[in-house]
């Protein structure tokens, strides 16, 4: 069901110190955003940087699997899907975000494609910042992917 291990780019500068901090398994059958994106916030493939794990393994593209316990309920969020797999309930879809590159790391997260907003909160804080995440084509396939769109979500319960 999914292939592709994804994160934020990997290097820290004075301009480029973070962005989301968690990994994602990207599906190999995507529902692709058509929607070009700000760019605050990719999401990138990920690659083995090294040949500790298997001899060859140098610069190679990381797949990754969804595992799931059959006799526990479940709720996952599938990045790149905007619809749920056969045999799963959608409990909402949206779009992918985090925080961006230039600030602190947080996790990718799928917002609600109809959110709720807390009231009186219009008001620019500037404190934790939430920027919609774009696609970077290289180590993730372009197609089935396309490069600087919006990545769709959807949280799908069993």
């Amino acid at each position: 069901m999914e292939r592709y291990a994804a994160g934020e780019k990997f290097y820290y500068s004075s301009a480029y110190r973070g962005g989301a901090s968690n990994m994602l398994c990207l599906p190999d059958h995507p529902e692709l955003s058509n929607t070009t994106g700000g760019g605050n916030s990719y999401i990138y493939g990920t690659e083995f940087e090294e040949n500790h794990l298997i001899a060859g393994a140098f610069n190679e593209d990381v797949s990754c699997a969804l595992c799931r316990s059959t006799n526990t309920s479940s709720s996952v969020m599938f990045p790149g899907r905007k619809t749920c797999y056969p045999g799963w309930k959608e409990e909402y879809s949206g779009v992918l975000a985090s925080s961006a590159y230039s600030h602190n790391p947080s996790p990718y997260i799928c917002v609600d494609a109809h959110p709720i907003y807390v009231n009186g909160g219009q008001r620019s804080n500037d404190e934790h910042k939430l920027y919609v995440t774009n696609l970077k084509c290289g180590s993730i396939p372009c197609p089935p992917y396309t490069d600087n769109v919006h990545v769709n979500c959807v949280v799908c319960s069993k």
